[in-house]
């Protein structure tokens, strides 16, 4: 199953988005929400070596269920200049 299909049937609460992209070290997972002026995000970069070891589709349902869980609890405020923070998945 591709990334962008795993994205799309995990149930994320409303008006959460999610996207993904490569970075040299492997792929980021970002999510974001906004409820008006405030708006909140995370990252999460699942590593090549990560993805390698544990397999691909297994560490993509897992980060999602990491994002999924602070969706729900709570995204941290994104100020302004400021980068996302980030979390990091790496191989053993």
């Amino acid at each position: 199953m591709d990334v962008q299909t795993q994205i799309d049937q995990t149930p994320f609460p409303d008006g959460t988005q999610v996207s993904s992209y490569e970075e040299m070290e492997g792929r980021v997972f970002r999510i974001r929400q906004r409820s008006g002026e405030v708006r909140r995000g995370l990252e999460i970069l699942l590593t090549d070596e990560a993805a390698q070891r544990y397999g691909e589709e297994p560490m993509v349902a897992t980060v999602l269920q990491q994002l999924q869980k602070h969706a729900e609890a709570g995204l941290p405020v994104l100020e302004a200049g400021k980068e996302y923070e980030r979390l990091v998945f790496v191989g053993d």
